[in-house]
């Protein structure tokens, strides 16, 4: 009887464990499938997640593609405005220089083949030729300014930068001389407050 009630009781030991196996299995079981879906879940908000980087890197890359196309633009239009505009510095140089040879020569021949005879003296004849020579060189003394300044400006309007630049300093050049008297005002009286305070302290020090 003891062996029978010994056996009975692993018997009832072994449906416990059996139980609590099956409890376990089921408990495990649970937890794989709620892991699973948050899986399933990790891995569609992964995928639209990269669907939206995608999405935005494309349209990052065709707005710079677009910012690249216009700078590209306005350089071409700026370079060829520069040039425009130089060849009109350049045709009107050469405009005035066929005027002044046509002056020049019209000023020979009036040498040459006009009598002053309306004046009397040698002395006013030399002075109107003089002033004739003066107005030629003063024409000519021009004509080399605007070259030259048409060469020098040349490689400031070559691009964009350079034109923006070009224009900030002459504007600060034209500001500073027109301001000129103020800026000189304010300077005699820095320098006087300056001088004022030294001499302050040379007082204080002795």
């Amino acid at each position: 009887e003891s062996l029978m009630a010994e056996i009975h009781e692993r018997r009832e030991e072994c449906d416990k464990l059996t139980r609590e196996l099956e409890m376990q299995r089921q408990h495990f079981k649970q937890e794989l499938e709620y892991l699973g879906g948050q899986l399933r879940e990790e891995a569609v908000r992964c995928e639209r997640l990269e669907e939206q980087m995608n999405d935005l890197t494309e349209l990052h890359q065709n707005e710079m593609e677009i910012i690249k196309s216009g700078v590209t633009d306005m350089e071409e239009k700026v370079q060829y405005q520069s040039e425009e505009r130089i060849r009109d510095i350049q045709d009107q140089l050469a405009s005035l220089e066929t005027k002044i040879s046509r002056m020049e020569h019209q000023a020979a021949q009036h040498q040459q083949y006009v009598t002053l005879e309306g004046i009397e003296n040698s002395n006013a004849r030399a002075l109107v030729v003089k002033a004739i020579n003066v107005l030629l060189t003063l024409l000519q003394v021009v004509l080399l300014i605007l070259a030259t300044a048409a060469q020098i400006l040349k490689p400031f309007l070559r691009t964009p930068t350079r034109v923006v630049t070009t224009v900030l300093l002459v504007t600060v050049l034209v500001l500073a001389i027109r301001q000129w008297g103020e800026i000189k005002e304010f300077s005699v009286h820095f320098a006087s407050k300056v001088k004022n305070n030294t001499e302050k302290e040379k007082l204080r020090d002795l």
